[in-house]
């Protein structure tokens, strides 16, 4: 599972409740291990950090997840799970161009 660096105090407690990995790209600049580098210029893609965005985009299209309106944490992840399956039901039904 990986996750954006803004999550970094979630790993420790996937790890003790769940048993879950969490997997946090770190940007160039924040490695002990090395001198700093140069700073690039321009654009830079950081590993695989596109696919949650892309996922929550994907997500935030269905009108009941926008915002969070539920009271109960249980409803808010059947609405995730019924979005998941919406998108890969679509995908799987999609006809070959």
């Amino acid at each position: 599972m990986r996750a954006d660096t803004a999550y970094r105090g979630l790993r420790d407690w996937l790890q003790k409740a769940l048993r879950w990995k969490l997997s946090i790209p770190q940007h160039w600049w924040t490695r002990a291990d090395a001198e700093p580098p140069i700073r690039p210029s321009g654009f830079h893609v950081f590993a695989r950090r596109w696919v949650v965005e892309r996922t929550i985009g994907w997500l935030t299209t269905n009108r009941r997840l926008a915002k969070d309106y539920e009271r109960l944490v249980e409803t808010g992840e059947m609405l995730l799970y019924l979005a998941m399956s919406r998108i890969l039901l679509r995908r799987l039904t999609r006809k070959e161009r």
